[in-house]
């Protein structure tokens, strides 16, 4: 079977072709960006913050998180006296709620 004959165009397989249907390269250039659902996109960049995203913005501006000097100096004294009391059941709970989060 000869299939130098099949190439009913009589084009070269490594020569571009101007007979083939689809996009032309003009189409291309002077198409507007596409966005999802290929809707038309502004040409310049931009992002809306939620309240949320805001919020937090703000709160993570704030260099020093406020303390009681006076309170931590006598946690530090007890702990230290070994008069610090811990409630078990308490700690117990606290670190199976800790354990739920992170799952």
């Amino acid at each position: 079977m000869d299939i130098k004959g099949l190439n009913s165009n009589n084009l070269r397989p490594d020569s571009p072709s101007t007979s083939v249907k689809g996009r032309e390269p003009t189409d291309r250039a002077s198409s507007q960006p596409q966005g999802a659902g290929n809707a038309p996109v502004a040409g310049d960049d931009s992002v809306a913050l939620t309240s949320a995203a805001k919020a937090m913005n703000a709160a993570g501006s704030n260099t020093a998180a406020p303390f009681d000097a006076a309170r931590v100096a006598e946690l530090r004294e007890a702990i230290a006296n070994g008069n610090y009391p811990i409630d078990n059941e308490q700690l117990a709970d606290r670190m199976i709620d800790l354990e739920r989060m992170l799952r």
